[in-house]
């Protein structure tokens, strides 16, 4: 049974490094480990969590159990391992073999580097062993703090471009008709293209940073599903103007462009698009405000070319705990 255990003990370790080097370096989504707990307790929170500044809280814990959760099953690693023979750790003094307790405060002792004089390795390859410990113990906090503090930055960034996009409007119309000016949409296309390289930086850190989704805002204005739900409405709203009132193309496309690898690299992740996609945005805000549009069959049809992609942004939506009136709100109108 020590011989089981401790190998299983090492089968524990590599799995643990395996994950967090998956996890810190790969930049390319989350390791298995990682991954199930993250999305376990995720869906279960937003399943009990009544509200979004529980949610938010949550969201923090989830990221430090997964952090606590990585040191303490390779502690349980090298606790099981250090089990393997019954002379791997013994007494300072007196050499007798440690209790299997014993075992898992030196293990512990190993892992963070400060070491202690009631216990020590019982011979030179245990000796060896202990050294290995002490490194994986000292990689794995060095790549768990390096990997924390960006994300704190990739926090930031979320919340900034959601701001940003919910001071352009409140909702997808808003947006159009605050910039319209009687004979096109002024800056609007500046804004829009100023937008393009944060979305593509944003995406590029939901894929460095798979716990990213966790970490959710409890004010709509900062949120990022319904301030990019809204910036991407105003955009299939845009489609419906008369093609001479549209700003340039180059500040259209290469948005939508960010916004669609955005949503892939989170249905990669965790997002999955719902069955029916949202209702289509109306035209007739836009034709009261004296804004010429397309006819409502060319608007259909551009909208139905988009159902598998505004599919998959309701299901970010309602992955992040909020619903479709939400985006669609007017103006002025408090949201939960």
């Amino acid at each position: 049974m020590r011989i089981v255990l401790g190998l299983a003990g090492i089968a524990l370790i590599l799995f643990v490094v395996f994950d967090v080097l998956w996890t810190t370096l790969r930049l390319a989504g989350a390791g298995p480990l990682t991954s199930w707990v993250t999305d376990l307790l995720w869906r279960l929170a937003l399943r009990f969590v009544p509200t979004h500044r529980m949610l938010a809280v949550t969201g923090f814990a989830i990221v430090l159990f997964t952090v606590t959760l990585w040191i303490g099953l390779d502690w349980l690693g090298w606790t099981l391992a250090m089990n393997l023979s019954p002379s791997a750790v013994v007494a300072s003094q007196g050499g007798q073999p440690a209790s299997l307790g014993a075992r898992a405060y030196f293990a512990g002792s190993l892992l963070i580097t400060v070491g202690n004089n009631e216990y020590r390795p019982g011979g030179r390859v245990w000796q060896l062993v202990s050294d290995v410990a002490a490194a994986n113990g000292f990689t794995l906090v060095s790549l768990t703090i390096t990997y924390l503090l960006p994300l704190v930055s990739a926090v930031r960034q979320r919340r900034e471009m959601s701001v940003y996009v919910t001071t352009l409007g409140q909702n997808p119309h808003d947006i159009l008709l605050r910039a319209w000016n009687g004979s096109g949409f002024g800056r609007l296309g500046d804004h829009l293209l100023g937008l393009t390289a944060p979305m593509v930086s944003l995406g590029q850190g939901h894929l460095a940073y798979p716990v990213l989704h966790c970490f959710h805002s409890p004010d709509w204005e900062s949120a990022l599903a319904p301030s990019l739900a809204i910036l991407d409405e105003a955009l299939t709203l845009l489609g419906g103007v008369a093609p001479e009132l549209r700003p340039d193309p180059v500040a259209l496309y290469p948005l939508r462009k960010a916004i669609a690898q955005l949503l892939s690299t989170l249905a990669e992740a965790h997002v999955e698009p719902e069955q029916v996609p949202p209702r289509p945005p109306s035209l007739q805000a836009l034709r009261e405000a004296g804004i010429r549009t397309v006819s409502d069959g060319e608007m259909e049809r551009q909208v139905a070319a988009l159902s598998k992609h505004r599919r998959l942004m309701l299901g970010l939506i309602e992955d992040e705990g909020w619903q479709w009136r939400d985006v669609m709100v007017p103006a002025g109108n408090s949201r939960r």
